[in-house]
């Protein structure tokens, strides 16, 4: 296939304009002959990533305000309410499960997301996803509970957990150090230093912080995730880099929890690649790349659009488990997304020999409604801003009728 004429960010986010060539599921640097899509008024780029997110938790949006992680579904009226919705929820079908599932992906698909890490809500949520996966055409990671479901597809990988502090154990240590012997390819994560809790429960295991834990364990490596860090040291960020460590920051869900913000200049003075993600509850992406910005802005970080679109492309499939995504280059794979260039609030675009303020007002002035086609694997998922090979009225329809049901077993 032959994109012509598109217009593209090269290295150091100028536009340029020039024909793209996509072959089978690739980015290639021939023309095959197929089919041609005039791209004169469009800026093509890479398919964002998702790198953390808890499928199913978005249906659970308001019902956690203002409550720190470590009081959730307590014996409070919220608490309450919490604890009676989780439960309608885990009454699910299959089908309810696959459609909440479905519908989440799909909405990120007409984001411009293209890659998901997918950390579940239920552990029996994992079937449903991945049919999700499957039905929707997203590319996904999925929490795996143990080594027999790993999976390898080509949109699909599986990642192992690591233990995590509420859970450390001599026995659990011992599991996730066999499951590393014997998968050393696998992905493994964790959440890691997210909150003051966990920092004080691994100490009380006699270690210095949890990197400190995963370090004497011999856990670390450069397929390790660790996810959140708010509360991590400048020596266990140090500790984590010489284990070639990969993160995930989460800047939206740190701060509603009330976790704090984390150390991003130092992780990234240690060289460490930090992927970006919703969490929980939320799916605008754009909206967490916005407040990431800042948050570098905020940390003197030099050139932090281009930073933050890093995390939210390359570094993110990365940390998910996709090194050959993320990146618009001969060999990888074709996950774009094509912006309508013209869109007033995208304005002015300026790119000169040593000026560009393009990237600058995607990532921070930058909407999804002015994607109008996405890609995955070479494959349209979405076009002229309707998706492809789902009835989204009925997808939308179903989503309804499904929360008035979720509400109604919350209140009876």
């Amino acid at each position: 296939m032959k994109l012509k004429n598109v217009w593209q960010l090269d290295s150091q986010s100028h536009l340029i304009q020039q024909d793209l060539f996509l072959h089978s599921d690739q980015i290639v640097d021939f023309d095959d002959g197929g089919d041609e899509l005039d791209c004169h008024d469009l800026l093509v780029l890479p398919g964002m990533v998702n790198a953390h997110f808890h499928g199913t938790s978005t249906v659970t949006r308001g019902l956690f305000m203002d409550m720190p992680v470590a009081q959730w579904l307590n014996d409070s009226p919220q608490g309450q309410i919490q604890q009676r919705f989780i439960r309608a929820l885990g009454q699910c079908t299959e089908e309810e499960r696959v459609q909440l599932s479905l519908y989440e992906y799909s909405s990120m698909l007409k984001q411009g997301i293209t890659t998901v890490f997918d950390c579940r809500l239920f552990q029996q949520d994992y079937k449903a996803k991945k049919k999700a996966g499957e039905l929707s055409g997203i590319r996904l990671t999925l929490e795996a509970d143990n080594p027999s479901q790993l999976d390898d597809q080509p949109l699909l990988r599986t990642a192992l957990p690591l233990p995590e502090e509420s859970g450390w154990s001599v026995e659990a240590c011992a599991q996730a150090q066999a499951w590393k012997r014997n998968y050393p390819a696998a992905l493994f994560k964790a959440h890691c230093l997210e909150t003051e809790l966990a920092v004080k429960t691994i100490q009380s295991k006699g270690y210095a912080h949890t990197i400190d834990a995963y370090t004497q364990a011999r856990l670390l490596d450069e397929h390790s995730v660790l996810i959140h860090n708010c509360k991590a040291s400048e020596e266990a960020i140090q500790l984590a880099a010489q284990n070639h460590v990969r993160m995930i920051n989460c800047p939206i869900s740190n701060l509603k929890s009330q976790n704090g913000i984390s150390p991003l200049k130092i992780m990234l003075d240690n060289d460490i690649e930090i992927g970006l993600g919703t969490d929980w509850g939320r799916l605008q992406m754009m909206d967490v790349m916005k407040l990431e910005y800042l948050l570098l802005r905020d940390q003197h970080v030099p050139n932090p659009a281009q930073t933050v679109w890093k995390m939210a492309t390359e570094w993110g499939a990365r940390c998910s488990g996709w090194p050959q995504t993320g990146i618009l280059k001969p060999g990888m794979q074709a996950d774009l997304i094509f912006l309508r260039l013209h869109e007033p609030d995208f304005q002015p675009l300026i790119s000169t020999s040593n000026f560009s303020d393009v990237l600058q007002n995607w990532v921070f002035d930058g909407r999804s409604e002015w994607i109008e086609h996405v890609m995955v694997a070479g494959n349209w998922k979405v076009k002229n801003r309707q998706l492809c090979g789902l009835d989204e009225t009925q997808l939308i329809a179903k989503q309804r009728q499904l929360m008035k049901k979720l509400v109604a077993e919350t209140l009876k």
